[in-house]
């Protein structure tokens, strides 16, 4: 009994410290990952194409799971890094959830500037 107890006790541990993401690469976009690099934040794909053209890669889902800070801005540096494994460096924030139960979520979408 004491062992089973244990084991709850380890698997609820890991459950709850371990964070969710996900990376879906769109239509036509081969994944190309990318080592060592840092992916700047936008906060709507309108403001991303402020700066220029753009071509989606990817969708990043992600929570705020697995820390102390449950905000939108911990759900978003927790997953920014996921859009180097599709080739990005730039994401806008698709959609966002403060999470009514202490969780934030969000969905961001990894891209490129295409080349004018």
């Amino acid at each position: 009994m004491l062992n089973y107890i244990k084991l709850i006790f380890c698997l609820a541990v890991v459950f709850i410290t371990s964070g969710c993401a996900s990376v879906t690469m769109l239509e036509g976009n081969a994944p190309k990952k990318l080592s060592n690099c840092e992916v700047k934040v936008w906060m709507s794909k309108e403001k991303a194409q402020e700066a220029g053209k753009i071509n989606e890669m990817c969708l990043i889902t992600g929570t705020s799971s697995g820390s102390f800070s449950h905000t939108v801005a911990t759900a978003v540096e927790k997953s920014k890094a996921l859009a180097c494994d599709c080739g990005a460096t730039n994401v806008y924030i698709q959609a966002q959830d403060a999470g009514t139960l202490g969780t934030a979520s969000v969905s961001l979408v990894g891209f490129e500037f295409t080349k004018k």
